[in-house]
């Protein structure tokens, strides 16, 4: 008795489980929605220029601190644009990583955006200067509703990626 008891317990359990499961339903999306999806990791140049150290200063440091060069750790913020049809979807201003601010700056922003037709514009700025982007790519682009668009910048070319 107590075996059945406990079986039938157990198939409730799984029953409310597996109801629950499947119900409500949720959508993330609506039926002609779409995401774009900025996502990358990236360092902004150095705050400052390499310095070669003269011998005498070579010198004065230890045998295993002598490096040529002397290089400022810290980086610049990057600075992120996304235009969809020349409207401003969103801006933002990335720190650095890192305790000394050294490190990369990293982004992960989704948008919901109806389905269609968009001249999609990225634009960023990782050295410190507010006149124009270091890295831009503008493309006219056909979004399918529940479909998912992914920009992510390829450091080993320096170009967006639209995917």
């Amino acid at each position: 008795m107590k075996y059945v008891g406990q079986s039938l317990f157990y198939a409730a359990f799984a029953a409310i489980v597996g109801l629950l499961s499947i119900w409500p339903s949720y959508h993330i999306l609506g039926s002609q929605e779409a995401l774009v999806s900025v996502t990358f990791s990236h360092a902004g140049e150095r705050v400052g220029e390499c310095r070669t150290l003269t011998q005498e200063e070579l010198n004065k440091l230890a045998p295993n601190m002598r490096k040529p060069n002397e290089c400022p750790r810290e980086r610049h913020p990057v600075y992120i644009e996304l235009r969809t049809n020349e409207q401003l979807v969103f801006a933002q201003t990335l720190a650095p990583s890192g305790l000394w601010n050294d490190g990369k700056s990293n982004i992960y922003q989704r948008t919901k955006v109806d389905a269609g037709n968009y001249l999609i514009f990225i634009g960023m700025n990782d050295s410190g200067s507010k006149d124009s982007f270091d890295y831009e790519l503008s493309r006219n682009l056909t979004i399918n509703p529940g479909h998912n668009v992914v920009i992510r910048f390829d450091d080993l070319h320096d170009t967006f990626v639209i995917e």
